[in-house]
Protein backbone atom coordinates (compact mmCIF):
# COMPACT_ATOMS: atom_id res chain seq x y z
CA UNK A 1 0.00 0.00 0.00
CA UNK A 2 1.33 3.47 -0.85
CA UNK A 3 2.21 6.02 1.76
CA UNK A 4 -0.84 7.89 2.94
CA UNK A 5 0.80 11.31 2.88
CA UNK A 6 -1.10 13.84 0.84
CA UNK A 7 0.86 16.81 -0.39
CA UNK A 8 0.09 19.92 -2.35
CA UNK A 9 1.37 19.70 -5.89
CA UNK A 10 3.85 22.40 -6.88
CA UNK A 11 3.15 24.48 -9.99
CA UNK A 12 6.17 23.00 -11.79
CA UNK A 13 4.70 19.51 -11.32
CA UNK A 14 1.30 20.14 -12.88
CA UNK A 15 2.39 18.12 -15.94
CA UNK A 16 2.37 15.06 -13.67
CA UNK A 17 -1.39 15.61 -13.30
CA UNK A 18 -1.71 15.15 -17.07
CA UNK A 19 0.24 11.87 -16.81
CA UNK A 20 -1.97 10.77 -13.90
CA UNK A 21 -5.19 11.45 -15.80
CA UNK A 22 -3.95 9.70 -18.93
CA UNK A 23 -3.00 6.64 -16.86
CA UNK A 24 -6.58 6.25 -15.59
CA UNK A 25 -8.47 3.27 -17.00
CA UNK A 26 -11.56 4.00 -19.12
CA UNK A 27 -14.03 3.58 -16.25
CA UNK A 28 -12.03 5.82 -13.90
CA UNK A 29 -11.75 8.49 -16.62
CA UNK A 30 -15.52 8.42 -17.06
CA UNK A 31 -16.07 8.70 -13.32
CA UNK A 32 -13.61 11.64 -13.10
CA UNK A 33 -14.99 13.63 -16.05
CA UNK A 34 -18.63 12.37 -16.03
CA UNK A 35 -18.04 11.29 -19.66
CA UNK A 36 -15.64 9.06 -21.56
CA UNK A 37 -12.69 11.25 -22.58
CA UNK A 38 -9.73 10.80 -24.91
CA UNK A 39 -6.10 11.76 -24.36
CA UNK A 40 -6.73 14.83 -26.55
CA UNK A 41 -9.52 16.00 -24.21
CA UNK A 42 -7.21 15.46 -21.23
CA UNK A 43 -4.44 17.42 -22.99
CA UNK A 44 -6.80 20.34 -23.65
CA UNK A 45 -8.09 20.23 -20.07
CA UNK A 46 -4.56 20.13 -18.60
CA UNK A 47 -3.38 22.92 -20.91
CA UNK A 48 -6.02 25.10 -19.25
CA UNK A 49 -5.02 23.96 -15.76
CA UNK A 50 -1.33 24.64 -16.44
CA UNK A 51 -2.01 28.01 -18.12
CA UNK A 52 -4.22 29.22 -15.27
CA UNK A 53 -2.40 27.36 -12.49
CA UNK A 54 -3.39 30.06 -10.00
CA UNK A 55 -7.04 28.91 -10.32
CA UNK A 56 -6.23 25.27 -9.56
CA UNK A 57 -5.06 23.63 -6.34
CA UNK A 58 -3.94 20.01 -6.58
CA UNK A 59 -3.28 17.55 -3.78
CA UNK A 60 -1.68 14.20 -4.61
CA UNK A 61 -0.64 10.87 -3.19
CA UNK A 62 2.41 9.38 -4.90
CA UNK A 63 3.71 5.85 -5.30
CA UNK A 64 7.33 4.94 -4.54
CA UNK A 65 8.32 5.96 -8.10
CA UNK A 66 6.93 9.49 -7.48
CA UNK A 67 3.95 9.00 -9.83
CA UNK A 68 0.59 10.42 -8.80
CA UNK A 69 -1.78 7.58 -7.95
CA UNK A 70 -4.55 9.75 -6.52
CA UNK A 71 -5.32 13.44 -7.00
CA UNK A 72 -7.79 15.89 -5.47
CA UNK A 73 -8.42 18.94 -7.66
CA UNK A 74 -9.88 22.22 -6.44
CA UNK A 75 -10.88 24.57 -9.27
CA UNK A 76 -11.26 28.08 -7.88
CA UNK A 77 -14.05 30.16 -9.37
CA UNK A 78 -15.20 33.77 -9.12
CA UNK A 79 -17.03 34.78 -5.98
CA UNK A 80 -14.90 32.55 -3.74
CA UNK A 81 -16.59 29.44 -5.10
CA UNK A 82 -14.92 26.16 -5.97
CA UNK A 83 -15.44 22.88 -7.76
CA UNK A 84 -13.95 19.63 -6.46
CA UNK A 85 -12.89 16.57 -8.47
CA UNK A 86 -11.05 13.39 -7.53
CA UNK A 87 -9.28 10.57 -9.35
CA UNK A 88 -7.65 7.39 -8.09
CA UNK A 89 -5.87 4.80 -10.23
CA UNK A 90 -7.78 1.51 -10.43
CA UNK A 91 -5.15 -0.54 -8.53
CA UNK A 92 -5.43 1.81 -5.54
CA UNK A 93 -9.21 2.20 -5.36
CA UNK A 94 -10.99 0.93 -2.28
CA UNK A 95 -8.10 1.85 0.04
CA UNK A 96 -9.53 5.10 1.41
CA UNK A 97 -7.39 7.43 -0.73
CA UNK A 98 -10.40 9.29 -2.14
CA UNK A 99 -11.72 9.79 1.39
CA UNK A 100 -8.41 11.24 2.57
CA UNK A 101 -8.15 13.49 -0.49
CA UNK A 102 -11.67 14.79 -0.01
CA UNK A 103 -10.96 15.56 3.65
CA UNK A 104 -7.73 17.37 2.68
CA UNK A 105 -9.39 19.42 -0.07
CA UNK A 106 -12.28 20.39 2.19
CA UNK A 107 -9.81 21.42 4.90
CA UNK A 108 -7.89 23.64 2.44
CA UNK A 109 -11.13 25.22 1.20
CA UNK A 110 -12.32 26.00 4.73
CA UNK A 111 -8.96 27.56 5.68
CA UNK A 112 -8.91 29.75 2.57
CA UNK A 113 -12.55 30.85 2.74
CA UNK A 114 -13.92 28.81 -0.18
CA UNK A 115 -17.10 27.65 1.52
CA UNK A 116 -19.49 27.29 -1.45
CA UNK A 117 -19.04 25.07 -4.45
CA UNK A 118 -20.07 22.04 -6.39
CA UNK A 119 -18.96 18.70 -7.69
CA UNK A 120 -20.35 16.89 -10.73
CA UNK A 121 -20.56 13.11 -10.57
CA UNK A 122 -22.41 10.25 -12.18
CA UNK A 123 -25.39 8.78 -10.36
CA UNK A 124 -23.69 5.40 -10.73
CA UNK A 125 -20.60 6.60 -8.82
CA UNK A 126 -21.63 5.20 -5.45
CA UNK A 127 -18.20 5.81 -3.90
CA UNK A 128 -18.18 9.56 -4.42
CA UNK A 129 -21.86 9.81 -3.44
CA UNK A 130 -21.01 8.00 -0.19
CA UNK A 131 -18.15 10.46 0.47
CA UNK A 132 -20.49 13.38 -0.18
CA UNK A 133 -22.94 12.07 2.41
CA UNK A 134 -20.07 11.45 4.85
CA UNK A 135 -18.94 15.09 4.58
CA UNK A 136 -22.46 16.57 4.66
CA UNK A 137 -22.52 17.48 0.98
CA UNK A 138 -25.99 17.48 -0.59
CA UNK A 139 -26.36 15.55 -3.86
CA UNK A 140 -29.20 16.26 -6.28
CA UNK A 141 -29.92 13.90 -9.16
CA UNK A 142 -30.66 14.98 -12.70
CA UNK A 143 -30.80 12.29 -15.41
CA UNK A 144 -27.49 10.38 -15.31
CA UNK A 145 -25.60 13.12 -13.52
CA UNK A 146 -25.70 14.29 -9.96
CA UNK A 147 -24.66 17.71 -8.78
CA UNK A 148 -23.21 17.94 -5.32
CA UNK A 149 -23.92 21.27 -3.65
CA UNK A 150 -21.05 22.05 -1.28
CA UNK A 151 -21.67 24.32 1.71
CA UNK A 152 -18.80 24.26 4.20
CA UNK A 153 -18.55 25.76 7.66
CA UNK A 154 -15.83 28.33 8.32
CA UNK A 155 -12.52 27.02 9.62
CA UNK A 156 -12.12 26.48 13.34
CA UNK A 157 -8.94 26.03 15.38
CA UNK A 158 -8.83 22.31 14.58
CA UNK A 159 -8.89 23.04 10.84
CA UNK A 160 -5.99 25.48 11.15
CA UNK A 161 -4.00 23.03 13.23
CA UNK A 162 -4.75 20.22 10.78
CA UNK A 163 -3.72 22.38 7.83
CA UNK A 164 -0.40 23.23 9.50
CA UNK A 165 0.39 19.61 10.33
CA UNK A 166 -0.72 18.29 6.93
CA UNK A 167 1.29 20.92 5.07
CA UNK A 168 4.45 20.10 7.02
CA UNK A 169 3.95 16.35 6.53
CA UNK A 170 3.53 17.00 2.81
CA UNK A 171 6.78 18.96 2.66
CA UNK A 172 8.60 16.23 4.59
CA UNK A 173 7.18 13.55 2.28
CA UNK A 174 8.16 15.53 -0.82
CA UNK A 175 11.80 15.95 0.21
CA UNK A 176 12.26 12.51 1.74
CA UNK A 177 11.01 10.71 -1.39
CA UNK A 178 13.19 12.83 -3.64
CA UNK A 179 16.22 12.32 -1.41
CA UNK A 180 15.80 8.55 -1.70
CA UNK A 181 15.20 8.73 -5.46
CA UNK A 182 17.95 11.27 -6.21
CA UNK A 183 20.31 11.90 -3.25
CA UNK A 184 22.16 14.51 -5.34
CA UNK A 185 19.15 16.83 -4.92
CA UNK A 186 20.16 17.45 -1.33
CA UNK A 187 23.57 18.89 -2.14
Amino acid sequence: MPGQTIRRVLQGEYSKYRDHLKALDAESRTLRFANPVSDLVIDNFCDGVETKYYNHILFAIEDSDLNFIAVGHIALEEGRKMELAFSVHKDYQGQGLGNRLMARCIQWCRIHGYLDGCMVCLRSNSKIRHLCRKYGITVENECDEALADIKLSPADFGAYLGETVDTQLGVWDYWSKRALAKPSLLF
